[in-house]
């Protein structure tokens, strides 16, 4: 497959315009700011990562199941997802490593799901693994993330989705939900997180400074990516983790965007 060369990106390819949302009654939970840090009173804008942050992780095996069931091919999705996520993971960070071009995410995802068939030896077609990916396209959100995000909207924020899923999926999945002030893919500045360029070169688009913005994730590399670039950041712990000791703390753990969305309320001066 061909490398793709990265092309320059302006503001007008990027940032969409948005109007308020419609209004959402919110139930409002706690949040844990994290000792000896900084409050968000100075923020004007809180990025998102998507998968397991804004879409919901947990159908994914029974959507894999499915799929494969329908080609006539027997793989048990509760055990195919974790493997297939953490291949795909490390097939981003070998392109983001050896910095010889940027490949789209769905020729990734399609090399790292033949690669793993073949490890349980599966004999799957390329065109059945190119499948796999836009499954993720069909998740759907977590229960508080309209809410927790129209609440944010209420408090003044820019809200900007900021992930290394594709733009296929990111369309199909999330961008008509909510009015974004602006959205960021891999495919926007051909990088994969935790690449310095993907997380400065989105707020150089919005025309922020590093303390305006806020980083939201309940994925923990995205915390020592986001935290390593001067970004506070607020980790959504999902799944009742321990944190890792990769060097960085987040500011913020909180279980989700409505408890957020409460430590921003208090927040504001």
């Amino acid at each position: 497959m061909e490398q793709h060369k990265r092309q320059p990106v302006t503001r007008r390819d990027v940032v969409k315009v948005t109007g308020a949302g419609a209004a959402l009654a919110a139930t409002l939970g706690t949040g844990v700011l994290m000792p000896g840090l900084t409050n968000a009173a100075a923020a004007k804008a809180i990025f998102f990562d998507v998968g397991g942050t804004i879409l919901d992780w947990s159908t994914m095996p029974d959507k894999m199941t499915k799929y494969f069931s329908e080609r006539g091919i027997k793989i048990d999705g509760k055990s195919f997802w974790i493997p297939w996520r953490t291949k795909l993971f490390f097939y981003m960070m070998y392109n983001t490593m050896i910095g010889s071009g940027f490949i789209p995410l769905e020729e990734l995802a399609t090399r790292s799901t033949m690669a793993l068939a073949k490890s349980q030896k599966l004999d799957l077609d390329p065109s059945v693994a190119a499948g796999v990916l836009p499954l993720l396209g069909e998740l759907d959100v977590y229960p508080d993330v309209m809410p927790g995000l129209q609440k944010m909207r209420e408090l003044g924020y820019k809200l900007v989705p900021h992930t290394q899923l594709s733009l296929g999926v990111l369309k199909k999945s999330l961008l008509g939900r909510f009015k974004w002030d602006a959205y960021f893919t891999s495919e926007t500045f051909g990088l994969y997180k935790p690449q310095r360029g993907i997380y400065l070169k989105a707020i150089e688009v919005m025309g922020l400074d590093r303390s305006e913005v806020i980083y939201v994730t309940s994925n923990q590399f995205d915390v020592f990516g986001a935290k390593g670039m001067g970004f506070r950041t607020a980790w959504i712990d999902r799944w009742n983790e321990p944190l890792e000791p990769y060097g960085y703390v987040p500011d913020w753990q909180v279980k989700d965007f409505l408890a957020f969305a409460k430590v921003l309320e208090t927040a504001k001066p």
